[in-house]
């Protein structure tokens, strides 16, 4: 079949997302993808699915409230790909975010969350701050523990993928987008597979090329207004130390941003940082002040 009615560019969780819905709402789709399914950002975030809760300190309500939704239909359609994990928040004498401040956070996140079991929230009793494995305890004053999600971030884009495929979206893999042209009968896709050019016409051309989305929109005529595009990059490390037994949310010493510590496969990741980021996203690579500030935190 060359005949599409979506062709969505990029493989990552957005456009594998879409790919799914399309095919579910009785589409006849296509997926172009370079290289791998999750083969950049979307095998390289944060692994969580976060009900939002940082969101509330800048008053985002309906997206926390929209978080926590979609982090429940996830952990009920993919358990085992989205699984719930407890969250523990330690607060410190030096702790910018005081004891009431959390619980008072933590509330309105379950209010949210509709006080299901999978929002509410309660405070670690200090006898119990032994079990915690690795959290340092000189001047702990507070322990909270909440629940949220973690995930395989590649793992899950290639599942929803695959239910697309099931739902009837053809995938071509490894297929590079080279231009679409608009024409009477819909956009004429020109992109090349196993080193021979071939075309596809779509009624509908969706741009999903995450970081390379202003590259893609170069190609495509007639030129579309698009919105103008900043790359942010962020740094896990992975630690050769044995996982946590849950997740911590901690504070940085440094500059008070909040940062994870959490399991990875049997090690301790610790993440994230955030910086503006101009070059090639294939070029990004963390740079050695991100990993003295994550080891700092450590």
């Amino acid at each position: 079949m060359t005949t599409f009615d979506v062709c969505i560019i990029g493989g990552g969780i957005q456009g594998c997302g879409i790919a799914q819905a399309a095919a579910a709402a009785g589409y006849r789709v296509v997926l172009l993808e370079k290289t791998d399914l999750a083969s950049a950002t979307s095998s390289r975030s944060s692994k969580l699915i976060h009900g939002g809760l940082r969101y509330l300190e800048s008053g985002q309500f309906r997206l926390v409230a929209k978080s926590l939704y979609e982090r429940d239909l996830l952990i009920r359609l993919a358990p085992e790909l989205v699984r719930r994990v407890p969250f523990y928040i330690p607060v410190y004498k030096q702790t910018s975010r005081r004891p009431w401040q959390i619980f008072t956070g933590l509330s309105l996140y379950a209010l949210l969350g509709k006080l299901k079991a999978t929002a509410c929230f309660h405070l670690v009793e200090q006898v119990n701050w032994d079990s915690l494995n690795g959290l340092r305890q000189k001047d702990l004053q507070a322990v909270f523990q909440y629940w949220d999600a973690q995930t395989d971030d590649a793992k899950l884009t290639r599942a929803v993928m695959h239910s697309a495929c099931e739902l009837g979206a053809q995938l071509f893999c490894p297929a590079e987008f080279k231009s679409a042209s608009l024409s009477s009968d819909g956009y004429e896709v020109v992109y090349s597979e196993n080193g021979k050019e071939k075309t596809l016409t779509s009624k509908t051309l969706i741009n999903s090329a995450g970081p390379w989305v202003s590259e893609i929109q170069k190609l495509i005529t007639p030129k579309a207004a698009a919105p103008a595009i900043e790359l942010v990059a962020g740094t896990h490390i992975v630690l050769n130390q044995p996982s946590p037994k849950g997740v911590f949310y901690v504070e940085s010493p440094q500059d008070r941003r909040a940062v994870f510590v959490m399991p990875w496969y049997g090690k301790t990741m610790v993440g994230t940082t955030e910086r503006k980021y101009g070059g090639d996203p294939l070029q990004l690579a963390p740079t050695e002040h991100e990993v003295e500030y994550l080891l700092a935190i450590a």
